[in-house]
C-alpha cells in the first residue's frame, strides 16, 4: 500500500488551524464586523487541498478600503503557508459587503445578481458559519444565505447571468480563434464551465472545486440522469480525459498530489480524470496571470476547431 504523503498527513487539523489563523487576522483589520468561513470549509465538505474561502461584512469604513486590506491580507497568509510544502489559497476581499447592504438585499436578492459579489457571494456563505459576529451582522448575511440562495427568482436570475457570461466568452473565442488559439480554447473553457454552472443550478445543486470540476459536474450530470448533456458539453469543450500531456514539474507535482488527496477522501476519480481536472483549471489560471503564455500543456489538441466549438456550446446553451 502506498504510503500517504507527508503533505497530507493530519490535513483536517492543518486546515482548521489555518483557517483559525485567517479569520483571526482577518477579522483584527480596522471596519471588519463579521467573517464568515464559507465555501466547502464552512461546510464542513472539504478535502486536503481545500481553499478557505472568507466572506466579510464591514461596519464604518468603505466597502472597498477594507476589501484590499483583506486581500492583502489573504495573500500574504498563503504565502506564508507555502513555504511549509502545502500551499493553502485564501479567498477573501473580493467578496466583502457593508453592514447596510445585507438588510437591503433581503428585500430583493434576485435583483442584485448582476453585482459579482452577491452572485458568488450568496453562494460562498451558503451553509457556512460565523468566525467573528460583531451585532450578528455574519449571522444576518448566513440568514439571508439559507433562505433566498435556491428561491426560484435567484435561481433564474443566476441561470441568466451565467448564460450572458457563456455568451461573452464564445463571442471572445471567435475573435481570437485566428490569431491566438491557445487563448481561444480557454475561453471555449469558460464558457463551457459557465454552461455547465446554468445545468447546475438547474438541478437544485451548486458547483465549486475548480480543481476536481469536471469530475464531480459528469458525477452531478448521472445523478440528475443527464449523462448525455455532460457528454456533449465535453465534446464540445474538448474537455474529455486525454493522455497525459507534458507538463512543468510544479503542475505534475499538483496533479499527483491532487490525486491522492481525492483518494484520501474516498472520491471516486481517476488518474486521467485528476489529470484533466486539475491541467484545465491551471491553464485558465495561468493565463490569467501570463496573458501571452502559449506553453503545449496550455494549448487546444491537434484536431480542435474552435469555430466549431463556439456552434455546438450555442446550441447546448439554449
Amino acid at each position: 500500500m502506498q504510503e500517504t504523503d507527508p503533505r497530507l498527513r493530519h490535513w483536517r487539523t492543518r486546515l482548521a488551524a489555518r483557517a483559525e489563523e485567517a479569520a483571526t487576522a482577518v477579522g483584527a483589520i480596522p471596519g471588519v464586523a463579521g467573517v464568515v468561513l464559507g465555501g466547502s470549509f464552512g461546510r464542513g465538505e472539504h478535502w486536503p487541498l481545500s481553499d478557505l474561502d472568507l466572506i466579510v461584512v464591514s461596519a464604518g469604513r468603505p466597502v472597498a478600503d477594507v476589501a484590499a486590506e483583506v486581500d492583502q491580507c489573504a495573500y500574504q497568509l498563503s504565502e506564508m503557508w507555502g513555504t511549509s510544502g502545502i500551499y493553502t489559497a485564501v479567498d477573501a476581499g473580493r467578496l466583502t459587503f457593508d453592514a447596510g447592504e445585507v438588510g437591503e438585499v433581503d428585500g430583493d436578492p434576485a435583483g442584485h445578481m448582476d453585482d459579482h459579489r452577491w452572485l458568488h457571494g450568496l453562494d460562498k456563505v451558503y451553509g457556512g458559519r460565523p468566525a467573528r459576529d460583531d451585532g450578528g451582522v455574519a449571522s444576518a448575511l448566513l440568514e439571508l444565505s439559507a433562505r433566498w440562495r435556491f428561491d426560484e427568482a435567484v435561481v433564474g436570475r443566476r441561470v441568466t447571468t451565467w448564460l450572458a457570461a457563456a455568451d461573452r466568452s464564445l463571442a471572445e473565442a471567435e475573435r481570437r480563434a485566428d490569431g491566438d488559439a491557445t487563448g481561444a480554447w480557454i475561453v471555449v473553457r469558460q464558457a463551457a464551465t459557465a454552461i455547465a454552472e446554468v445545468a447546475t443550478e438547474r438541478w437544485g445543486e451548486r458547483a465549486g472545486s475548480l480543481g476536481r470540476y469536471w469530475t464531480l459536474f459528469k458525477a452531478r450530470a448521472r445523478r440528475h440522469r443527464d449523462p448525455a448533456f455532460a457528454d456533449r458539453l465535453l465534446t464540445a469543450a474538448h474537455a474529455h480525459p486525454a493522455p497525459r500531456a507534458d507538463v512543468p514539474e510544479w503542475l505534475a507535482d499538483r496533479i499527483a498530489l491532487s490525486y491522492e488527496a481525492r483518494l484520501l477522501v474516498g472520491e471516486d476519480v481517476t488518474p486521467e480524470q485528476n489529470a484533466r481536472d486539475s491541467q484545465l483549471a491551471y491553464a485558465g489560471l495561468y493565463r490569467h496571470r501570463f496573458p501571452r503564455s502559449a506553453y503545449a500543456w496550455m494549448r487546444p489538441p491537434p484536431d480542435a476547431d474552435a469555430r466549431a466549438a463556439v456552434g455546438a456550446l450555442r446550441e447546448l446553451a439554449r
